[in-house]
């Protein structure tokens, strides 16, 4: 056999020193793992593994990443709903005045922006339809006043046996058709609005006054008087409304989705827009069983006592509603969550050096966080911190393997 020619063996060991170079610069992080696989037994909780998603630690990269962990846990989850709102005025706060006639404006007593209070006047109507009302009453009670008297009357005389039985029982039939006209004018009037101590008064009064006097039926604020004097008006027609603004009515328009958290009594914070100082805090009152036709949202109901005339009807404004779920769930931060691809990942430690990269299944995103439909159990620890870097190193172990 020929000796080796002296360059060409210091060319076989260049190479064969580079080489092994290389491979002992690539395999670092291989030889790590496999000392750490062979200085120890493989945990329980890492044999049911799949390798694919398993990710070794060295003592030194664990030391350097401090990866911290949080136990998971599942409980009643608080949900915070932040929708927008308008202010009506609320029930039994506001009074539409209406002519219950036909007639003419022959007084304002009001105007707009002026406070009210029960019972006072507003408008007087002269209406040829009331004075006729009022004739009626004021004939009836005539008419009653009569078979009164002619009723005694004939009591006496059949108690003397002047007259007979049978004319007191026509008297007392009188008597009754009679006392029943009274008390049908009185509903016709009653039902105008007019009120008992104008009805007695007409009992008294010289002359027929053909003036119907319109009062309000609450206290508050006159507010958009639609008539002038000496305007004709007729049955029904809306001459202005009364506004009591101590109590108003916010509507809350909120989607079907968020609407299910929701229940009457959760608190409430109302301000005028978001991350806004001054805010009033109350509870939801009631909450609309169908769904919105013109904007398809559940209407949420919360009636409140205004603050310095605040919130006013028709203002704009922005509700934040603190609910919780109806069972318990588990919710993890959003800070412990990342994507392969449109998959939601987590890291579970499951070792010392030991992590086990999981596919979980989102119910949905709350906040800071989300709530987990399925893939993870009670008492399992978290990884919260280093997440990119647990993701690149299971990708590294994967290229390593191939």
């Amino acid at each position: 056999m020929k000796p080796i020619h002296p360059i060409f063996k210091n060319v076989m060991v260049s190479l064969f020193w580079g080489l092994m170079l290389v491979m002992s610069s690539c395999g670092n992080r291989t030889e790590s793992v496999q000392k750490e696989q062979t200085g120890s037994a493989t945990p329980p909780s890492i044999s049911g593994v799949n390798a694919e998603n398993l990710i070794r630690l060295s003592e030194k990269e664990a030391a350097e990443l401090k990866i911290q962990t949080i136990p998971v846990a599942s409980s009643m989850q608080k949900y915070n709903i932040t929708v927008p709102g308008v202010v009506f005025p609320a029930p039994n706060h506001i009074s539409i005045i209406s002519t219950p006639i036909d007639g003419r404006i022959s007084k304002i007593s009001v105007q707009e922006g002026q406070p009210v209070r029960i019972g006072q006047e507003l408008f007087s109507i002269e209406s040829l339809e009331f004075g006729n009302m009022v004739s009626e009453f004021l004939q009836a009670v005539s008419e009653e006043t009569f078979q009164t008297s002619r009723l005694k009357r004939l009591e006496q005389l059949v108690e003397e046996t002047i007259s007979s039985k049978s004319e007191l029982d026509r008297a007392r039939s009188d008597y009754q058709r009679a006392k029943t006209s009274v008390i049908a004018a009185v509903s016709k009037l009653k039902a105008i609005g007019v009120p008992d101590q104008e009805i007695n008064a007409f009992r008294t009064a010289e002359s027929i006054d053909p003036t119907l006097k319109i009062h309000s039926p609450i206290r508050g604020m006159m507010d958009q008087r639609s008539v002038e004097l000496g305007q004709s008006v007729n049955a029904l027609q809306m001459l202005a409304r009364v506004l009591d603004i101590s109590h108003v009515l916010v509507r809350g328009y909120v989607s079907p989705e968020d609407a299910r958290f929701i229940s009457p009594g959760d608190s409430v914070k109302i301000s005028r827009r978001q991350n806004d100082q001054f805010a009033m805090h109350t509870v939801v009152t009631s909450i609309n069983p169908g769904l919105d036709e013109n904007n398809r949202s559940v209407i949420v109901n919360v009636l409140l006592p205004t603050s310095d005339s605040w919130p006013k009807p028709g203002e704009n404004l922005h509700l934040s509603i603190e609910t919780a779920s109806s069972k318990e769930v588990i919710a993890i931060p959003m800070e412990a969550l990342t994507y392969e691809g449109n998959d939601p990942v987590v890291f579970i430690q499951i070792g010392d050096l030991a992590f086990e990269k999981r596919k979980i299944n989102i119910q949905e995103f709350r906040d800071k966080y989300a709530v987990v439909k399925s893939g993870l159990d009670k008492n399992e620890k978290l990884a919260v911190t280093q997440i990119f870097s647990l993701k690149a190193l299971s990708r590294f172990d994967k290229i390593a393997e191939e």
